[in-house]
Formats: C-alpha cells, structure tokens, sequence
C-alpha cells in the first residue's frame, strides 16, 4: 500500500466520480480505476458501492477507511512540520481561513515588517461548514470567522467586538441621525450579504429582533458591490467597522444602531491537539495580541 494510492483515494472518495477524479489527478481514467481496484484488494473488503462505470460511492467500511487515513496524513504533516521546526529548517509559513478577511491584510503588513521571512497562504470561504471542514482536514492552520465554530475537536476563542452600522446612500431620510431603531427602516430595500456567509445570519437576527424580515433587493459576498449598490441608491446596507473606510464607502451615510444593540465578534479557531508550526504559534499569538486590545 502506496501513499499515493491513499492520496488518490482520497480524491475518488471526495468526488465520487471516477472520470472526474482521474482529470483532477491528471492520470488516465483506467489506470485510476485499477489503483482503486488494487487498494480495496489489499485491504481486503470492498470501499465503494458503485452505480455503472463511473459513478461510485463510499460504502461504510470505505467511510471508517477514509476517517483513518485521514488521522493518518495529518499526523505524517504534523510530524514533518515539527521536526523541521526542531532542526530550524523552516522558513515559516502560515495557512489561514476566513469567512471575514478585511481586517488581515492590516495585521499581515504589521507581523512582516518584523518577520519578513514567514509566508503566508490565505483561503477566503463563505461557508461555515467548509472552513470547519478544511480546519479538521488540516488544510488551514488558523481561521478567522464571524460566528463560532461548535466542534469539539476545534478551540475556538472570542478575539474582539467591533460594532455593526447602517449604510445609506446619500441624502437618505435619516442621514445625519445619532442613531435610529432598526425598524424605522424596516419597509426599505436592503442590500445583503449572500445566505452562506456568517455575518449574513448575524444580521438576519438584527432584523428579527426588530419585528421584520428584511426586503432583501441585492446579495452579493463583495463588499465594494455591497456599498456601491447603496451608494446607487438601490437599498440599506449593515457594514462592520472594520469596512469603513474602504472602497466605496466614502459618500455613504453611517448610521447608529440604538436598537436592537449590533455587534459581532470575530473568533479565532484552531485544532486543539494539532501540531501548530513555531510560524503559526507566533502569529497566532499576534493576532490575540492585536484584536483583543481594539475590542
């Protein structure tokens, strides 16, 4: 049994598609087919139900297989990690994933001016449960998030609080106030962020908190379009602190919230018994050290 045959088992598993896969892998479909075919010898049970020629399927041994081999891999990558680190042979670099990511290229500028040797690799996912995924997987070292994540094998851990405000277009009818209720607006259009972000389903429950589902006109997950779309006039908008003053926010009216009370907090997510390289410890603790005195 190859490593390689368990990397490409791995990717067979994940698409459930023999073709798919063998084009992902940049292998001949056939020779795929009979790695496949080889491993579930050596393992001695069948891993796939399969549904014709290309379709396939885990059944439950292939499930407890893949868990395994999974645990497997991401032992072998802690394990070369720390010792690279014991031997000072790595250059440090940092897997980070966020569902909110304004705030980091900030905080990247801050941590390179002193440490110009670390890289960094940065996943943008609006899904909560794929950043879940991918931290579990070992894909990512660090996740920076809108709302909790509940597992018991991930730490998660509150980092600041930054209010959430009202964007209006120019000349709205409550620009200049030192704040509103939320249901004063509560019959107006509102530009959102997609359903799959996690700030989105922060600010659904402002809205319900105020009596009313909001008359959702535009989603998109980019703020510049979010705040353009408010400046064109086309709706209302609930924007971070934190996005202030970028792009396209400069005309905007910034309106208070007095009820109810709109808040979020960004948290900070790790695995608790994973090897974290010397790299991401550091800057792990930078960035505690930085958002915790903003909050």
């Amino acid at each position: 049994m190859q490593l390689r045959q368990l990397e490409y088992f791995q990717v067979v598993a994940r698409l459930e598609n023999m073709t798919r896969a063998a084009e992902e892998l940049h292998i001949a479909q056939p020779s795929l087919s009979k790695m496949m075919s080889r491993l579930e010898e050596e393992v001695g049970v069948p891993l796939f139900e399969r549904y014709g020629r290309k379709r396939l399927r885990l059944n439950q041994s292939g499930k407890c297989f893949l868990e395994r081999i999974r645990r497997s891999f991401s032992e072998l990558e802690q394990g070369l990690s720390e010792a690279k680190d014991m031997a000072g042979l790595e250059g440090g670099s940092v897997v980070i994933g966020a569902t909110t990511s304004r705030m980091l290229p900030k905080l990247f500028e801050g941590y390179l001016v002193k440490h110009r040797h670390v890289k960094f690799r940065l996943y943008q996912v609006t899904e909560q449960s794929e950043i879940q995924e991918r931290l579990l997987n070992g894909n990512i070292d660090l996740c920076l998030s809108s709302l909790p994540i509940q597992q018991n094998a991930i730490h998660c851990d509150p980092l600041m609080s930054e209010e959430i405000f009202l964007a209006v277009p120019p000349g709205h009818r409550l620009s200049g106030s030192d704040g509103i209720k939320l249901s004063e607006i509560a019959d107006e259009p509102f530009i959102h962020l997609t359903s799959e972000c996690g700030l989105r389903e922060i600010t659904n429950e402002f809205c319900r908190q105020a009596g009313f589902n909001a008359n959702i006109a535009f989603e998109s997950n980019t703020a510049e379009v979010i705040c353009s779309l408010v400046k064109a006039g086309f709706g209302n908008a609930f924007i971070p602190e934190y996005w202030w003053g970028g792009v396209n926010t400069e005309s905007l009216g910034k309106l208070h919230i007095n009820n109810p009370v709109c808040k979020r907090t960004i948290w900070l997510s790790w695995v608790k018994d994973r090897y974290l390289s010397a790299a991401t410890q550091d800057f792990k603790t930078y960035l505690v050290s930085e958002l915790k005195s903003k909050s």
